[in-house]
């Protein structure tokens, strides 16, 4: 199966972007004097890098971890003393912030790799069982479309006829809907359970189902 691109969500995007920068911000405009503050603002840069992999995963939380590194180094620099405690303690924080962008990043794509492997089994479910149920619709549809020519439309037997073609058509884009799903969308039903939600469960990636493309195609009546 093609691996889709990934698809950035730019309001997330931006917002790990103006933490970082903000975050970083603080420390360059804050005096020395600050050390509580410059302590709390160190510890701030957690949150963009959680987010960063939360969001997005491995990569993206490493590119921001690096990225905080980057704009954090200098003002460690800058405020270096010759390995007292203080620069220690900074050099150690900034090992802290790749080594959580790892390890959180590599369980987030484990995870996001088995909801993956969740939602392919859950497409070839749904593909299969419409496969199987557009067969004999099919065969059925064609049926009355022939035997529709030899009854008299008017007749009791006529709307009969209409009515059990109607019902099949209804069935028909059931089948396009279960053989679109990707994902599992559910909606609530009487108060007390739930149901699949086709339509949205069709299109939880902005794709919609082409029925021709896998089943032959279904006559109209």
């Amino acid at each position: 199966m093609k691996t889709q691109p990934q698809q950035y969500d730019m309001k997330k995007v931006s917002v790990i972007i103006f933490l970082v920068l903000a975050i970083s911000g603080l420390h360059l405009f804050m005096t020395e004097e600050y050390v509580t503050a410059h302590v709390v603002a160190r510890e701030l840069y957690f949150l963009p890098i959680i987010l960063a992999t939360f969001w997005f995963g491995l990569y993206e939380g490493v590119l921001t971890s690096v990225a905080i590194t980057v704009f954090y180094l200098p003002f460690s620099f800058l405020n270096w003393d010759g390995f007292v405690p203080g620069d220690v303690d900074r050099i150690l924080e900034v090992a802290l912030f790749n080594i959580v962008a790892v390890v959180l990043g590599i369980l987030r794509d484990r995870e996001k790799a088995r909801e993956k492997e969740k939602r392919e089994a859950i497409a070839a479910l749904a593909a299969t069982v419409a496969h199987e149920m557009n067969t004999p619709l099919f065969v059925a549809l064609g049926t009355l479309d022939l035997m529709q020519d030899e009854v008299d439309a008017d007749s009791e037997l006529g709307e009969d006829m209409k009515r059990v073609i109607d019902n099949l058509k209804t069935m028909k884009e059931l089948v396009r809907e279960i053989g679109a799903i990707e994902d599992i969308v559910t909606r609530d039903y009487d108060g007390t359970s739930s149901i699949v939600d086709l339509k949205k469960s069709a299109s939880v990636n902005n794709k919609r189902f082409d029925a021709k493309a896998m089943f032959c195609e279904i006559p109209a009546a």
